[in-house]
């Protein structure tokens, strides 16, 4: 609690004493910088240890020379980048990621600004976009579950997080006054999304083998009987 406006000068004081100059900051942070790539490109640090201010943002350079140095010392750090995601790659674990895959063939797109913001179902203002293969895609998952053609609404989410948020928005939506149910064992979003759309979420005990436990479910479903239940429900 500030006491008095000589509290806050003192406080002030202090703080702008204990900073360096802006002059020494940029130098700093130049020279960790440069420190920095130059161990990248080394191999002897971990890109997941640069820090935010490991790679200063600089004019590209007038004199033809200087640039062509600068285009080079850009090829050597992606060189070393891509070493980096191929050693990681090599050793990856953990993550249920599908990794026996090959791009090459839609490199031919890279070129193009595509964008399907909005509806997937309504014809965009904006004409560089991949819709009919949007559609096609939930198309396939739809016949996967069964609905019919005319019974489903969907599109396709960045990342699971995003499917999270947007399902349990929707359950919101629905029931302004509902309350989320999720397992100890959902993803750390689902509980996310209930901070962020100011839900009240409740846990829900799981088994050992990481399935809902029904009876725990029943219990605190029965403490709340006049809310609307959103449940989350796990699959996999």
């Amino acid at each position: 609690m500030v006491g008095s406006n000589g509290t806050v000068a003192a406080g002030t004081a202090m703080l702008a004493a204990s900073m360096p100059m802006a002059a020494d900051r940029a130098r700093l942070q130049q020279a960790v910088g440069e420190t920095n790539k130059l161990l990248l490109l080394e191999g002897t640090v971990d890109v997941d240890d640069v820090g935010a201010a490991a790679f200063a943002v600089e004019e590209p350079p007038v004199d033809e020379e200087a640039a062509a140095e600068r285009q080079a010392e850009v090829a050597r750090l992606l060189a070393g980048f891509r070493r980096h995601l191929q050693d990681r790659t090599d050793h990856h674990l953990g993550y249920p990621y599908n990794l026996d895959l090959d791009f090459s063939v839609l490199a031919q797109f890279q070129s193009f600004c595509i964008n399907n913001l909005g509806d997937p179902f309504i014809e965009s203002n904006y004409g560089v976009h991949s819709r009919p293969l949007e559609v096609a895609v939930l198309d396939w998952f739809a016949r996967l579950w069964d609905l019919h053609k005319d019974n489903y609404w969907g599109y396709i989410t960045n990342c699971g997080t995003e499917g999270n948020l947007h399902g349990l928005l929707v359950g919101r939506e629905l029931f302004p006054d509902g309350i989320i149910y999720a397992s100890t064992e959902s993803h750390y979003s689902v509980f996310k999304a209930a901070r962020m759309y100011r839900v009240k979420c409740v846990k829900v005990d799981a088994l050992v083998s990481g399935e809902m436990n029904c009876a725990d479910f029943k219990s605190k479903l029965l403490q709340n009987p006049g809310s609307p239940a959103i449940v989350n429900v796990n699959i996999g």
